[in-house]
């Protein structure tokens, strides 16, 4: 994830400004705003803008630790955002 600089992070992965910007960081509430979640330290947590976005809006929802290890597995597999990090088009 990033947080100041898109192009050099980009540059430094070697990717277009479509996956820069999903990998961008972002403030994730661990359980949503209209599910009650407040804006407090122990709610939000550090999220790429592609999970941001995406986990709220699954069928089943996840708890922020199943979420986690989903996350993790994927990364384990090099599956984590394969469409912008592994070469196919953004």
């Amino acid at each position: 994830m990033w947080s100041g600089d898109p192009c050099s992070f980009g540059k430094n992965l070697g990717v277009g400004p479509a996956c820069v910007k999903r990998l961008q960081c972002t403030a994730e509430h661990l359980t949503a705003r209209s599910d009650g979640g407040l804006d407090c330290d122990s709610n939000i947590v550090a999220a790429c803008l592609h999970c941001n976005k995406t986990r709220h809006k699954a069928a089943t929802v996840l708890v922020a630790m199943s979420y986690r290890r989903k996350v993790q597995k994927r990364v384990s597999f090099g599956k984590w955002h394969p469409i912008c990090l592994w070469g196919a088009a953004p």
